[in-house]
């Protein structure tokens, strides 16, 4: 079974987008799937803790690549670094 694309966007810049453009496409393409239980897989372009945190916040699922210099916090534990 092949993927088929829901939301294609063309940006004008080179590089990645930024926070903001990834949220915007991530809103556009919610409503149509409002009845469906979602879960999100990022790779590269979205590798951004701010990202995982305002899907969080839709109550969405997601797994999101994450460099290992990244840090974390898990519940009530110290924030680590990725890569340890």
């Amino acid at each position: 079974m092949l993927p088929i694309p829901v939301c294609f966007k063309l940006l004008h810049q080179k590089g990645n987008s930024n926070l903001a453009q990834q949220i915007s496409t991530f809103s556009e393409v919610l409503g149509i799937f409002k009845n469906y239980q979602i879960c999100v897989l990022g790779d590269r372009e979205f590798c951004s803790v701010k990202l995982a945190d305002w899907l969080d916040k839709q109550g969405l699922k997601f797994c999101l690549r994450l460099r290992k210099n990244e840090y974390i916090q898990q519940e009530s534990q110290v924030w680590s670094e990725l890569k340890t």
